[in-house]
Parts: structure tokens; C-alpha cells; sequence
């Protein structure tokens, strides 16, 4: 009975000692878990990025509108100075607009470097269209007529 005791033992040793190889598969499970629940999250937090670009971009096509409309009860150079600066505002907002297009499908490596592009772009986007603004908030709409009761 001695030996049929010693060997039952020895198998009980055993079955902890096989059970070792369980925790870094457990480890390894829960890594792959939280690697695919971090991947989601920036997966949602690029949708709500790319969503709020567009909407400030669609803010920027009703700016525009706004500076069409003053440009075309203008007159002259200015007209044509003011036109061509509207222009280059829509430009670019296209620029933008094209690097939010291919920041959709970007690795997570090159979508930082576009994400500080298209931050910085925005930026010289709004500076820019906060220039004409003011340059041209002054501009009377109609020509300035001299006033009838001058003396001559």
C-alpha cells in the first residue's frame, strides 16, 4: 500500500506543476482583449474626430457663402481682389478636406501625423479667413456717393 500511496502523491505534485502554463494564456487572452478594446476606442475616437472636422468644413462653406455675397455688390479690382482671396480660402478647405479623406483609412502611426496636419491646416484656415473678413469688413457694399449739399 506504500508504493500506491507514494505514486498518488506524485501524481498530485504533477497536476499543479501542469497547471503552471494556464496563467500566461489567461495573461495572453486578457492582452489581446484590452488590445482590441484600445483599437476600438481610438477606432471611435478617429469617427468622432473626422465628424467634427467636417462639420467645422461645412461651417466653413456657409463663411464663404456670406463672403460671396458681399463680393458681388462690389465693383472693380476689388471685386476681383476679393474674389481671388475667396479662392484661396476654398482651396484650402479642399486641402483639408482631402487630407481628412485619406486620414479615414490611415495606420494608427501615420493617422497622428495627418490628425497635425489637418489640425494645423484648419488653424491657418480660420487665421486666414479671419483676415479677409476684417479686410473687407470695412468695404461699403454699394460706391460711396458725395454727399448732395456740398458747397462748390
Amino acid at each position: 500500500m506504500r508504493i500506491p500511496l507514494s505514486m498518488v502523491f506524485g501524481l498530485l505534485l504533477l497536476v499543479p506543476a501542469c497547471s503552471w502554463n494556464e496563467p500566461s494564456r489567461l495573461e495572453a487572452a486578457s492582452q489581446e482583449e484590452s488590445t482590441k478594446a484600445n483599437t476600438e476606442a481610438q477606432q471611435r475616437e478617429r469617427e468622432e474626430y473626422l465628424k467634427s472636422i467636417q462639420a467645422k468644413l461645412d461651417e466653413y462653406d456657409n463663411k464663404f457663402d456670406s463672403l460671396d455675397a458681399r463680393v458681388s455688390k462690389m465693383n472693380g479690382t476689388e471685386k476681383d481682389d476679393f474674389k481671388k482671396m475667396i479662392q484661396q480660402l476654398q482651396d484650402q478647405k479642399k486641402r483639408i478636406a482631402t487630407q481628412l479623406d485619406s486620414a479615414k483609412n490611415a495606420s494608427p502611426g501615420a493617422w497622428r501625423v495627418i490628425k497635425a496636419d489637418v489640425d494645423s491646416g484648419l488653424t491657418k484656415l480660420e487665421r486666414s479667413y479671419q483676415d479677409v473678413s476684417k479686410k473687407y469688413e470695412l468695404t461699403p457694399a454699394t460706391p460711396v456717393t458725395p454727399p448732395k449739399n456740398q458747397k462748390k
